[in-house]
């Protein structure tokens, strides 16, 4: 367990000092954060009451999908996985470090917008805390699970950035954090509805804010824990096929 904490910190401070992973998990987030946090703030008293929720919907969505995989895919390419394996560190421990370091990372800025949007943009705070940080934590765990199986699955990096963006792109654009899901077409509602951000939303607002939603807050969060679920058993499974296909 010391050994795991070890390679947990090295790996975080690793992310630390990427600037790509900088990039995807701090800067553009937060950036995107205070600019579309005035405009939802002074165009939709909804958007504005549930700022922290919307806007941390966003940052984990890019963090996970879009910065999550590159650390799995740069260890493949150079070879450290294989290195990995050869001193007897398993491929689970690997994608599990990977994995929690991204969580860490995407919760230290969902922390700086929960706390930021009530001061900067007079959103509202949560009617449930708890319930709030219950789902955020769920919500986290799916989404690195998605950026863990882009990561596996990805025989290069462009490959990869190719497979986060179509990910990411409906992800923003179809789950309602933007504009209200009710607004689109019935077959892009369905479509939005394959990824964990809609469901992430509708659990926010039933649980957290005590809003009226389109679908059960309950059955969204079941539906959010078993997208993570299978993402990582995948991710997991394909990671081993790796190993195992080397090794031959």
């Amino acid at each position: 367990m010391r050994a795991f904490f070890n390679y947990l910190w090295i790996q975080f401070k690793m992310d630390l000092r990427n600037k790509g992973t900088l990039l995807t998990y701090y800067f553009t987030p937060l950036v995107f954060f205070l600019v579309m946090g005035a405009v939802f703030s002074s165009t939709s008293p909804l958007m504005r009451s549930t700022l922290a929720a919307s806007m941390t919907i966003f940052s984990i969505s890019m963090g996970a999908i879009m910065g999550a995989p590159a650390p799995l895919v740069k260890m493949r390419d150079s070879g450290s996985l294989r290195a990995f394996r050869v001193t007897g560190i398993p491929s689970g421990a690997t994608l599990a470090v990977t994995a929690v370091s991204a969580f860490l990372h995407l919760f230290i800025v969902s922390l700086v917008i929960y706390f930021v949007s009530p001061i900067a943009f007079h959103s509202d705070l949560p009617a449930a805390p708890g319930l709030y940080f219950a789902v955020l934590a769920v919500f986290l765990f799916a989404s690195v699970g998605v950026g863990m199986l882009i990561g596996v699955c990805a025989p290069g990096q462009s490959y990869a950035t190719m497979l986060s963006m179509i990910v990411f792109l409906p992800s923003l654009l179809l789950s309602g954090i933007m504009f209200p899901a009710s607004m689109l077409p019935q077959i892009l509602t369905w479509a939005g509805r394959i990824f964990p951000a809609t469901y992430a939303l509708q659990s926010f607002y039933g649980y957290a804010y005590r809003i009226e939603t389109e679908m059960s807050a309950a059955i969204s969060l079941c539906a959010v824990a078993g997208i993570g679920l299978f993402a990582f058993l995948l991710a997991s499974w394909r990671l081993n096929r790796i190993g195992k296909s080397e090794q031959t």
